[in-house]
Protein backbone atom coordinates (compact mmCIF):
# COMPACT_ATOMS: atom_id res chain seq x y z
CA UNK A 1 0.00 0.00 0.00
CA UNK A 2 2.61 2.08 0.79
CA UNK A 3 4.10 1.75 -3.11
CA UNK A 4 1.02 2.18 -4.75
CA UNK A 5 0.55 5.51 -2.40
CA UNK A 6 4.43 6.72 -3.21
CA UNK A 7 3.37 5.51 -7.01
CA UNK A 8 0.04 7.88 -6.81
CA UNK A 9 1.45 11.08 -5.08
CA UNK A 10 4.09 11.12 -8.14
CA UNK A 11 1.59 10.87 -10.20
CA UNK A 12 -0.55 13.23 -8.93
CA UNK A 13 2.43 15.67 -8.98
CA UNK A 14 3.35 14.97 -12.53
CA UNK A 15 -0.04 15.69 -13.86
CA UNK A 16 0.27 19.30 -11.79
CA UNK A 17 3.80 19.78 -13.53
CA UNK A 18 2.20 18.95 -16.78
CA UNK A 19 -0.83 21.41 -16.46
CA UNK A 20 1.39 24.23 -14.82
CA UNK A 21 3.48 23.57 -17.98
CA UNK A 22 0.12 23.97 -20.29
CA UNK A 23 -0.90 27.05 -18.35
CA UNK A 24 2.87 28.61 -19.12
CA UNK A 25 2.22 27.72 -22.65
CA UNK A 26 -1.06 29.06 -23.24
CA UNK A 27 0.17 32.55 -21.00
CA UNK A 28 3.06 32.98 -23.43
CA UNK A 29 1.54 32.33 -26.74
CA UNK A 30 -1.43 34.62 -25.68
CA UNK A 31 0.98 37.48 -24.83
CA UNK A 32 2.88 37.02 -27.97
CA UNK A 33 -0.24 37.06 -29.70
CA UNK A 34 -1.19 40.49 -27.94
CA UNK A 35 2.26 41.78 -28.75
CA UNK A 36 1.95 40.98 -32.33
CA UNK A 37 -1.50 42.20 -32.45
CA UNK A 38 -0.36 45.40 -30.79
CA UNK A 39 2.92 45.68 -33.16
CA UNK A 40 0.52 45.22 -36.10
CA UNK A 41 -1.88 47.85 -34.97
CA UNK A 42 1.06 50.33 -34.48
CA UNK A 43 2.74 49.76 -37.68
CA UNK A 44 -0.97 50.40 -39.13
CA UNK A 45 -1.45 53.60 -37.12
CA UNK A 46 1.98 54.75 -38.30
CA UNK A 47 1.46 54.03 -42.41
CA UNK A 48 -1.98 55.94 -41.90
CA UNK A 49 0.01 58.43 -39.98
CA UNK A 50 2.29 58.76 -42.88
CA UNK A 51 -0.22 58.44 -45.86
CA UNK A 52 -2.12 61.40 -44.12
CA UNK A 53 1.04 63.78 -43.82
CA UNK A 54 2.26 62.82 -47.37
CA UNK A 55 -1.55 63.77 -48.28
CA UNK A 56 -0.92 67.21 -46.62
CA UNK A 57 1.87 67.66 -48.98
CA UNK A 58 -0.22 67.67 -51.55
CA UNK A 59 -2.89 69.83 -50.23
CA UNK A 60 -0.10 72.56 -49.79
CA UNK A 61 0.75 71.74 -53.72
CA UNK A 62 -3.24 72.74 -54.41
CA UNK A 63 -3.48 75.68 -52.35
CA UNK A 64 -0.31 77.13 -53.69
CA UNK A 65 -0.75 76.24 -57.39
CA UNK A 66 -4.33 78.02 -56.82
CA UNK A 67 -2.94 81.16 -55.37
CA UNK A 68 -0.31 81.50 -58.21
CA UNK A 69 -3.18 81.90 -60.57
CA UNK A 70 -5.32 84.15 -58.96
CA UNK A 71 -3.00 86.38 -56.88
CA UNK A 72 -0.35 89.09 -58.33
CA UNK A 73 1.33 88.87 -54.98
CA UNK A 74 1.28 87.11 -51.84
CA UNK A 75 1.06 88.41 -48.33
CA UNK A 76 -0.13 86.61 -45.05
CA UNK A 77 -3.91 87.84 -45.02
CA UNK A 78 -4.42 84.73 -48.09
CA UNK A 79 -5.90 81.41 -47.38
CA UNK A 80 -2.14 79.38 -47.74
CA UNK A 81 -0.79 81.66 -45.20
CA UNK A 82 -3.50 80.52 -42.30
CA UNK A 83 -2.56 77.52 -40.48
CA UNK A 84 -4.21 73.96 -40.22
CA UNK A 85 -5.41 73.83 -36.52
CA UNK A 86 -5.40 70.77 -34.93
CA UNK A 87 -8.43 68.89 -37.11
CA UNK A 88 -10.06 65.39 -36.53
CA UNK A 89 -9.36 62.35 -38.72
CA UNK A 90 -10.37 58.59 -38.64
CA UNK A 91 -8.66 57.74 -35.60
CA UNK A 92 -6.97 60.92 -34.65
CA UNK A 93 -6.35 63.84 -36.36
CA UNK A 94 -3.90 66.03 -38.76
CA UNK A 95 -2.97 69.84 -38.52
CA UNK A 96 -0.05 71.72 -40.61
CA UNK A 97 1.01 74.95 -41.94
CA UNK A 98 2.67 76.89 -44.99
CA UNK A 99 5.19 79.28 -44.89
CA UNK A 100 6.56 81.42 -47.23
CA UNK A 101 10.33 80.85 -47.38
CA UNK A 102 11.26 84.19 -49.21
CA UNK A 103 9.95 85.66 -46.27
CA UNK A 104 13.43 84.81 -44.53
CA UNK A 105 16.50 85.12 -45.31
CA UNK A 106 18.60 82.81 -47.43
CA UNK A 107 21.57 81.16 -45.94
CA UNK A 108 23.20 80.71 -49.74
CA UNK A 109 22.44 84.47 -50.34
CA UNK A 110 25.51 85.25 -48.60
CA UNK A 111 27.76 83.89 -51.15
CA UNK A 112 25.14 84.78 -54.01
CA UNK A 113 25.41 87.97 -56.52
CA UNK A 114 24.46 90.52 -53.95
CA UNK A 115 26.80 88.82 -51.10
CA UNK A 116 28.14 91.99 -49.96
CA UNK A 117 24.39 93.59 -49.27
CA UNK A 118 23.07 90.05 -47.53
CA UNK A 119 25.94 89.89 -45.12
CA UNK A 120 24.73 93.53 -43.83
CA UNK A 121 21.44 92.04 -43.36
CA UNK A 122 22.61 89.10 -41.72
CA UNK A 123 24.72 91.43 -39.55
CA UNK A 124 22.12 93.83 -38.80
CA UNK A 125 19.59 90.50 -37.95
CA UNK A 126 22.29 89.38 -35.51
CA UNK A 127 22.93 92.16 -33.35
CA UNK A 128 19.14 92.39 -33.04
CA UNK A 129 19.17 88.70 -31.77
CA UNK A 130 22.38 89.27 -29.96
CA UNK A 131 24.01 86.14 -31.70
CA UNK A 132 27.97 87.13 -32.01
CA UNK A 133 28.71 88.57 -34.99
CA UNK A 134 31.68 86.10 -35.62
CA UNK A 135 29.26 83.83 -37.03
CA UNK A 136 28.21 85.39 -40.03
CA UNK A 137 31.64 84.77 -41.67
CA UNK A 138 31.92 81.38 -40.71
CA UNK A 139 28.40 81.19 -42.56
CA UNK A 140 30.10 82.53 -45.65
CA UNK A 141 32.82 80.22 -45.34
CA UNK A 142 30.41 77.52 -45.13
CA UNK A 143 28.58 78.33 -47.87
CA UNK A 144 30.86 79.69 -50.56
CA UNK A 145 32.80 77.22 -53.10
CA UNK A 146 36.67 78.51 -52.49
CA UNK A 147 39.10 77.65 -48.91
CA UNK A 148 40.05 81.09 -48.47
CA UNK A 149 38.49 81.85 -44.75
CA UNK A 150 37.19 85.37 -44.24
CA UNK A 151 38.84 86.97 -41.26
CA UNK A 152 36.88 85.44 -38.43
CA UNK A 153 35.59 82.21 -40.36
CA UNK A 154 37.07 79.01 -40.89
CA UNK A 155 37.29 76.65 -43.62
CA UNK A 156 38.96 73.12 -44.32
CA UNK A 157 42.17 73.88 -42.15
CA UNK A 158 40.01 74.73 -38.96
CA UNK A 159 37.74 71.95 -39.61
CA UNK A 160 40.59 69.42 -39.91
CA UNK A 161 42.22 70.86 -36.17
CA UNK A 162 38.89 69.55 -34.33
CA UNK A 163 38.59 66.84 -32.06
CA UNK A 164 36.17 65.16 -34.64
CA UNK A 165 38.35 66.45 -38.07
CA UNK A 166 35.99 67.26 -40.84
CA UNK A 167 35.95 69.70 -43.90
CA UNK A 168 33.35 72.73 -44.59
CA UNK A 169 30.84 72.15 -46.62
CA UNK A 170 31.89 74.76 -49.64
CA UNK A 171 28.26 74.37 -51.04
CA UNK A 172 25.17 75.66 -51.10
CA UNK A 173 23.16 74.56 -47.84
CA UNK A 174 19.70 72.10 -48.43
CA UNK A 175 18.46 72.60 -45.20
CA UNK A 176 19.06 74.82 -42.27
CA UNK A 177 19.90 71.84 -40.03
CA UNK A 178 23.12 71.34 -41.73
CA UNK A 179 24.36 74.81 -39.99
CA UNK A 180 24.79 72.98 -36.80
CA UNK A 181 28.09 72.47 -38.03
CA UNK A 182 29.45 76.32 -38.75
CA UNK A 183 32.10 77.20 -36.53
CA UNK A 184 30.77 78.59 -33.54
CA UNK A 185 27.10 77.65 -33.58
CA UNK A 186 25.42 76.12 -31.02
CA UNK A 187 22.18 74.02 -30.72
CA UNK A 188 20.30 77.08 -28.97
CA UNK A 189 21.83 79.83 -31.46
CA UNK A 190 20.35 77.16 -34.45
CA UNK A 191 17.20 77.69 -32.81
CA UNK A 192 16.47 81.11 -32.93
CA UNK A 193 17.67 81.06 -36.44
CA UNK A 194 15.15 78.93 -37.66
CA UNK A 195 12.44 81.70 -37.25
CA UNK A 196 14.27 84.10 -39.62
CA UNK A 197 16.94 82.07 -41.76
CA UNK A 198 16.25 79.38 -44.53
CA UNK A 199 18.43 78.03 -47.40
CA UNK A 200 16.93 77.81 -50.88
CA UNK A 201 18.44 76.62 -53.97
CA UNK A 202 19.22 79.93 -55.84
CA UNK A 203 19.67 83.47 -54.77
CA UNK A 204 16.32 85.18 -54.02
CA UNK A 205 14.90 88.14 -52.89
CA UNK A 206 13.07 88.64 -49.65
CA UNK A 207 9.16 88.96 -49.74
CA UNK A 208 8.33 92.42 -48.06
CA UNK A 209 4.76 91.39 -47.20
CA UNK A 210 5.62 88.01 -45.58
CA UNK A 211 9.13 88.81 -43.92
CA UNK A 212 9.09 88.47 -39.68
CA UNK A 213 9.37 92.08 -38.18
CA UNK A 214 13.18 91.10 -37.19
CA UNK A 215 14.31 90.32 -40.53
CA UNK A 216 12.37 93.83 -42.48
CA UNK A 217 13.99 95.51 -39.91
CA UNK A 218 17.45 94.49 -41.13
CA UNK A 219 16.90 95.23 -44.39
CA UNK A 220 15.48 98.92 -44.20
CA UNK A 221 17.70 101.45 -42.58
CA UNK A 222 17.23 104.72 -40.99
CA UNK A 223 13.48 104.41 -39.36
CA UNK A 224 13.23 104.99 -35.91
CA UNK A 225 11.06 102.11 -34.28
CA UNK A 226 7.95 104.04 -34.24
CA UNK A 227 7.81 104.95 -37.68
CA UNK A 228 8.40 101.09 -38.27
CA UNK A 229 5.90 99.87 -36.00
CA UNK A 230 3.39 101.64 -38.03
CA UNK A 231 4.63 100.59 -41.31
CA UNK A 232 4.11 96.81 -40.24
CA UNK A 233 0.70 97.60 -38.91
CA UNK A 234 -0.31 99.33 -42.08
CA UNK A 235 1.05 96.16 -43.81
CA UNK A 236 -1.50 94.05 -41.97
CA UNK A 237 -4.56 96.43 -43.58
CA UNK A 238 -2.62 97.05 -46.90
CA UNK A 239 0.14 94.55 -48.17
CA UNK A 240 2.44 96.21 -50.36
CA UNK A 241 1.35 95.74 -54.31
CA UNK A 242 5.24 96.48 -55.29
CA UNK A 243 8.74 97.23 -54.26
CA UNK A 244 7.87 100.90 -55.29
CA UNK A 245 4.66 100.98 -53.00
CA UNK A 246 6.76 100.02 -50.27
CA UNK A 247 9.21 103.14 -51.22
CA UNK A 248 6.30 105.31 -50.89
CA UNK A 249 5.28 104.59 -47.87
CA UNK A 250 8.74 104.10 -45.97
CA UNK A 251 9.49 107.61 -43.89
CA UNK A 252 11.82 109.40 -46.53
CA UNK A 253 15.24 109.45 -44.98
CA UNK A 254 14.94 105.36 -45.04
CA UNK A 255 16.74 103.30 -47.25
CA UNK A 256 16.35 99.43 -48.77
CA UNK A 257 19.54 99.63 -51.22
CA UNK A 258 18.99 97.73 -54.16
CA UNK A 259 15.53 96.79 -54.64
CA UNK A 260 16.25 93.56 -56.90
CA UNK A 261 16.96 92.32 -52.92
CA UNK A 262 12.98 92.41 -52.27
CA UNK A 263 9.59 91.18 -53.72
CA UNK A 264 6.14 91.07 -53.31
CA UNK A 265 5.71 87.42 -55.38
CA UNK A 266 7.41 84.60 -54.08
CA UNK A 267 8.36 81.23 -55.63
CA UNK A 268 9.37 78.99 -52.66
CA UNK A 269 7.45 77.53 -49.85
CA UNK A 270 8.24 75.40 -46.54
CA UNK A 271 5.27 72.82 -45.29
CA UNK A 272 4.89 71.20 -42.39
CA UNK A 273 2.17 68.49 -41.71
CA UNK A 274 1.59 66.33 -38.56
CA UNK A 275 -0.27 63.55 -38.37
CA UNK A 276 -1.64 61.07 -35.05
CA UNK A 277 -3.54 57.80 -35.50
CA UNK A 278 -3.90 55.98 -32.16
CA UNK A 279 -0.87 56.35 -30.62
CA UNK A 280 1.43 56.93 -33.38
CA UNK A 281 2.62 60.32 -34.78
CA UNK A 282 4.40 61.51 -38.25
CA UNK A 283 5.84 64.82 -39.44
CA UNK A 284 6.63 65.88 -43.16
CA UNK A 285 8.07 69.18 -44.08
CA UNK A 286 9.04 70.10 -47.41
CA UNK A 287 10.20 72.83 -49.54
CA UNK A 288 7.79 74.04 -52.46
CA UNK A 289 8.96 75.42 -55.72
CA UNK A 290 6.03 77.73 -57.54
CA UNK A 291 6.29 77.68 -61.55
CA UNK A 292 5.02 78.07 -64.24
CA UNK A 293 4.62 74.51 -64.87
CA UNK A 294 3.08 74.19 -61.45
CA UNK A 295 4.48 73.50 -58.05
CA UNK A 296 6.96 70.85 -57.44
CA UNK A 297 8.41 69.77 -54.22
CA UNK A 298 12.14 70.51 -54.27
CA UNK A 299 13.12 68.12 -50.88
CA UNK A 300 10.75 66.01 -48.98
CA UNK A 301 11.23 64.17 -45.39
CA UNK A 302 9.09 62.60 -43.20
CA UNK A 303 9.69 60.96 -39.82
Amino acid sequence: MTRRESQHGLALIIAMLVAALAAAVAISVATAQAQWSAQVSHRRDRVQAESIVLAGIQWARQVLDADARTTAYDHLGEPWALPLPPTPVEGGFVEGRIVDAQGLLNVNNLAGARATAERARFERLFAALRIPASLVPALIDWVDTDDVPQSGGAEDAWYRGMPQPSLAANTAAVRVHELALVRGMTSATLASLMRYVTALPVDTPLNVNTAPVEVLAASIANVEPGAFAALMASRVERPFGSIAELRERLPSVASIGDESLYTVKSRYFLVYVRARQGDTSAEARALIERGGAGPRIVWQTVE
